[in-house]
This record gives structure tokens, sequence and C-alpha cells, in this order.
């Protein structure tokens, strides 16, 4: 289910994270989700429980967390998109 959501999760955190900035987190991304729902028609018709868990999902197989503490603290649901030089920080797919 989540390879279904990915391009929508991938192009809400293009258009919220700005340039400057190299970590986004999950709430950044529920926002923009939230502000332009007729670009993510997928994520906006499922709940908030829901969005919440694909976009942690997805983002969690293509980036690495900002914090490397586990379980479900607040700084597991930031993740580093770029380096400090702008430089694309994902992982790839994993199986």
């Amino acid at each position: 289910m989540i390879t279904r959501y990915r391009t929508e999760v991938l192009r809400a955190v293009q258009a919220a994270i700005r340039p400057e900035d190299s970590l986004i987190s999950r709430q950044r991304i529920e926002e923009e989700i939230e502000e332009h729902p007729l670009s993510y028609p997928g994520l906006s018709e499922r709940s908030r429980t829901g969005r919440r868990r694909i976009i942690s999902l997805a983002m969690s197989r293509m980036y690495p967390y900002w914090s490397k503490t586990g379980g479900a603290k607040p700084s597991s649901y930031v993740w580093k998109v770029r380096d400090e030089q702008g430089d694309d920080n994902k992982k790839g797919d994993r199986p």
C-alpha cells in the first residue's frame, strides 16, 4: 500500500521543503497535503491516522531519520532529506 502513495509523499516533500533546509518533519508534510488536497488525492482522502502512518512508513524507507534514537519520539518523525550542501540524501528503495 505504501508504494501506491510514495509518489504523492515525494511530491509533498519537494513542495514543502525550503531550499535552505536539509530536514523535513512529518507535520510539515501533513500541512502541505492539507493546504493542497487536490495535488495529493490519495493521501488527502485518508484519515489523519492513516495519512500519518503512510507518510512515516514511506519516508522511513526512503530517507534516514534525523535522530539515531529509537522509538516513537518526536525526533523519529523528522528525516534528513539532504545534506548541508543540498545533495539528495535518499536511501533508495528497500525490499
